[in-house]
């Protein structure tokens, strides 16, 4: 999918003049913020880069905990009649990439739940930013929508939201809109009280989308968040990790006591320093712009270093032709299977991984660019690469086989066998013939680590096999 342009958006109903009735003047900043992102917005859509549809994160459609709430509803209408204002009205037919999404999204881990909700009058996280787009759009008529709730993923689960819909590849184009306020607590009597901890996290907050990192958002304790009454943190999150890459914060305020931030993604024109360039990324391969492709090694490995070198240098992915010129044998880039793409520096420390266990696209060709990409720059454990780190990284590409339950009996060898670690909702995965991972032992208490299972007595596992690839 080709991602048009992405964008955080504040939702108080205030800020509507009808249901301000002069108020909303008060938000100066915020409503010349959010009209310069609607200028920004129909000047592409103008352009002809319309997106097919708009994928609507907002806090305030239902809560699901530990999953991402997806609307299923065939089409939504709402207004914004609670607030004093019935005519200021949404209506929106449901985007039919809803399930192909869904499922996407639960392949890589993160758990779904749905319903169907055809009347969002409810959801002013949706209806703010929707009622401020539409004239964006041609006649005031908005795309299909895709909508969903992030409010009940751990912080983890929503930027690997983020960082998996960057790597799914359809023949669409489509948008972001991330609903979220900041905190509500910036001074006495905001609607949830004051604590001096809300002006600090809204300082992180904007830092955050002004460099492209998300990891200072990682870290905040769960006091501090709870102390700042924010709705927002999962939004921004996914935004960050659909990104990888600077965000343009348009404005910032909190005239309520609610810290109100309009902040907006575009990629670069052609032949233009963008988004990833403001981000600390350079041209092409190495320096001195050669190739830093190693002549030999297997298909695998090469197309995985030449996807992370046109994306670090912001330049179009692999076409379907040059991926043929790798190897001109179709069999090879067809097969649906999952996989993983490690990137190691030359002194055998980890730079990145990210990967699969079950197939999300439609060949182990996308399986691997999608995969070469997030590794490279969506990996929340480092900071996104640089073009000059490539001519001093080995990258491998694993081939999974289908899991399998582990039943009693059945072989586990951390050599041969890669383990999936499962309780209740929650995951943690080992690749096999790890360094320093030595028994079996160890490989289920690593992966459970890694899934936050503190308790194995109850625990379900699964094993597959791997196959490694290597660029020379």
């Amino acid at each position: 999918m080709t991602l048009l342009w992405a964008a955080l958006m504040p939702h108080p109903p205030i800020i509507i003049p009808e249901v301000g009735k002069g108020r909303e003047k008060e938000a100066s900043a915020t409503l010349s913020g959010a009209e310069r992102l609607r200028q920004r917005v129909t000047e592409l859509h103008q352009a002809g880069n319309s997106p097919d549809f708009l994928f609507v994160l907002s806090p305030h459609l239902p809560y699901a905990p530990g999953a991402l709430f997806i609307n299923a509803a065939p089409r939504v209408t709402g207004s914004l009649k609670a607030f004093g204002a019935p005519g200021v009205a949404v209506e929106a037919e449901i985007s039919d990439m809803t399930q192909w999404i869904a499922a996407s999204l639960r392949a890589a881990g993160i758990t779904i739940a749905q319903d169907a909700l055809e009347d969002i009058s409810r959801d002013h996280g949706s209806l703010v930013p929707l009622c401020r787009l539409a004239r964006a759009f041609k006649d005031g008529k908005l795309p299909p929508l895709v909508m969903a709730s992030p409010s009940g993923l751990s912080l983890q689960h929503a930027l690997l939201a983020g960082r998996t819909l960057a790597g799914l590849t359809q023949p669409k184009t489509w948008a972001l809109v991330s609903s979220g306020d900041l905190s509500h607590r910036l001074k006495p009597g905001a609607p949830a009280g004051f604590n001096p901890d809300g002006a600090i996290f809204d300082r992180a907050v904007v830092k955050a989308l002004e460099s492209g990192e998300p990891s200072a958002l990682m870290e905040l304790s769960p006091a501090m968040r709870e102390n700042a009454g924010e709705c927002g943190l999962r939004s921004v999150l996914v935004l960050l990790g659909l990104c990888a890459a600077p965000v343009e914060v348009l404005s910032y305020e909190g005239p309520f006591g609610v810290g109100y931030c309009n902040a907006l993604w575009t990629p670069a024109p052609a032949g233009a320093a963008g988004n990833a360039d403001r981000g600390g990324h350079v041209g092409a391969g190495t320096a001195q712009g050669k190739t830093t492709r190693p002549a030999a090694g297997h298909p695998y490995a090469l197309l995985a270093r030449l996807t992370v070198e046109r994306q670090l240098s912001g330049r179009p992915l692999p076409s379907q032709a040059e991926v043929s010129a790798i190897d001109p044998e179709q069999a090879l880039w067809q097969e649906r299977k999952a996989c993983f793409v490690s990137i190691k520096d030359k002194d055998g420390s980890l730079r990145g991984c990210i990967g699969t266990i079950l197939p999300v696209h439609g060949s182990l060709m996308q399986e691997i660019m999608a995969n070469a990409v997030s590794a490279a720059v969506r990996d929340p454990r480092f900071s996104p690469m640089q073009a000059l780190e490539l001519a001093n990284v080995t990258i491998s590409v694993d081939v999974l086989s289908l899991p399998e339950a582990v039943r009693e009996g059945m072989e586990l060898n951390p050599k041969i066998w890669g383990v999936i670690v499962m309780q209740g909702r929650k995951r943690g995965v080992l690749l096999p013939d790890l360094p320093g991972v030595n028994s079996v032992e160890q490989q289920i208490a690593i992966a459970a680590q890694k899934a936050g299972i503190n308790n194995l007595d109850d625990i379900q596992l699964q094993r597959f096999t791997v196959t490694r690839y290597y660029e020379g």
